[in-house]
């Protein structure tokens, strides 16, 4: 299965965006909580480690050891990541039909 011009161009900007992304992320988010999260705290409902199935492997998106070049490392794994599965899922279902 060849790659149009167009597809090619689409991965090719889509990298490009994930890295642009995971790099800027760390500096312009808020340290606040999101309004789940403060609305959680708020309430008094911790984060309940015992019943979770999977612990994550980058809590809070970030590789504490490297601080904020962790953080931007594992954004820029996490969008390539999703990149790769979605690309993969659009084969099979290209390939399917």
């Amino acid at each position: 299965m060849e790659l149009s011009q167009n597809d090619k161009y689409l991965i090719v900007v889509g990298v490009i965006f994930c890295i642009a992304l995971g790099v800027l992320s760390p500096y312009i988010a808020s340290g606040d909580p999101d309004g789940l999260e403060k609305s959680a705290e708020d309430a008094a409902v911790g984060e309940d480690v015992e019943t979770t199935l999977i612990e994550s492997p980058f809590p809070d998106y970030t590789y504490e050891p490297l601080d904020k070049l962790g953080e931007i490392g594992v954004l820029i794994l996490g969008g390539l990541i999703t990149l790769v599965l979605g690309l993969g899922i659009g084969y099979a279902l290209k390939k399917s039909n």
